[in-house]
């Protein structure tokens, strides 16, 4: 009766167990689909995808990239839709105000047969999304279409710069064929009344003419002539690509650079910065996917935001070409590079 009894016990505690079992097994076994994402950058992956991919991997969220590489050329972008609508992601990333633009369209003005409107779109490094029409006017909202700016106020760039030197008035190089460079002018030029400074225009590219990186030099000699007192480098992508030439034109006429981006200080010879580090970029943008393809939040509801915090970087090399030392005051909180 005993070994019945205890016979009868055993299968019983089978049953209850197997069915736990196979249940815990299956969760075991049962793992997430990658996320599967099409990135869509203007010249390659930057320290902007390296913060990207990193927030995933420390998380151990697996995600499949699948990376289209304008090579600064906008008249790739219908070819690269069409691929992407053969084989559609679960999300679109691009980078860049031109590329989102054109990718996404602007909020009034879109067009289902050129621009992605069927998946979410997370952009990065688009400088000014209100004003250029890539995000919606405040109290509305894009459906799809959210992401992560990274240029700190201008109030407070003008600052940083006066903290360094005084400042009356500025030297700007722009491309006048972008639509972020324009508005920068714009919102400087309005700033300026309020902060007491001018702003010195050189614009490239006039005309319907392409902007030519032989008019950088000339450019910068003749802000040097009307009395600009330091160079300012906003998002400008065709300054950024010949940041050397800008700066070299600086040194050749005793005229400093600041930037609004990283990448013209650390990579480059700008002497100063008030900047957004590309990588944490990336992983504002990563935590904006997330949220939507994880979490299931709506691109609407996700707002478009810069950083909190930016980083005043110095590169001491250039200050040294200039005989232009930083005021010591600075040196508690900002980033030497050498």
């Amino acid at each position: 009766m005993n070994r019945l009894f205890k016979v009868f016990c055993i299968l019983v505690l089978a049953l209850m167990i197997t069915p736990l079992t196979m249940q815990f097994g299956l969760a075991q076994e049962t793992k997430a689909e990658p996320l599967n994402i099409a990135m869509i950058l203007w010249r390659g992956e930057t320290r902007v995808e390296e913060g990207f991919r990193a927030y995933f991997k420390e998380r151990d969220i697996a995600v499949n990239l699948q990376i289209y590489d304008t090579e600064r050329d906008l008249d790739r972008i219908p070819d690269i839709l069409g691929s992407i609508r053969k084989n559609p992601p679960d999300l679109v990333y691009t980078w860049g105000t031109g590329i989102t633009s054109a990718v996404a369209g602007k909020y009034n003005q879109i067009d289902p047969d050129k621009n992605i409107t069927e998946l979410p779109v997370v952009f990065v490094m688009v400088s000014s999304p209100w004003k250029t029409g890539i995000a919606a006017p405040s109290g509305q909202s894009r459906p799809n279409v959210t992401g992560a700016t990274h240029i700190a106020p201008l109030a407070a760039q003008i600052q940083a710069i006066r903290a360094y030197r005084p400042m009356t008035k500025l030297g700007v190089v722009y491309n006048s064929a972008e639509d972020n460079s324009i508005s920068n002018i714009a919102d400087l030029t309005a700033l300026g009344a309020e902060m007491g400074f001018d702003v010195l225009t050189a614009p490239l590219g006039q005309n319907n003419t392409a902007p030519s990186a032989d008019d950088i030099a000339p450019a910068v000699s003749d802000l040097a002539k009307r009395g600009a007192d330091i160079l300012y480098i906003g998002p400008d992508n065709f300054i950024g690509t010949h940041r050397d030439a800008l700066t070299d034109a600086g040194f050749a006429n005793g005229l400093a650079a600041f930037t609004a981006t990283e990448l013209e200080v650390r990579d480059g010879h700008a002497m100063l910065g008030l900047v957004s580090r590309y990588e944490l970029v990336g992983r504002l943008a990563a935590n904006k996917v997330e949220d939507i393809l994880i979490k299931g939040v709506s691109p609407a509801n996700i707002p478009v935001e810069t950083l909190e915090r930016f980083s005043y970087l110095i590169r001491l090399s250039s200050a040294r070409k200039l005989a232009l030392y930083p005021p010591l005051s600075l040196l508690d909180y900002a980033e030497i590079i050498e």
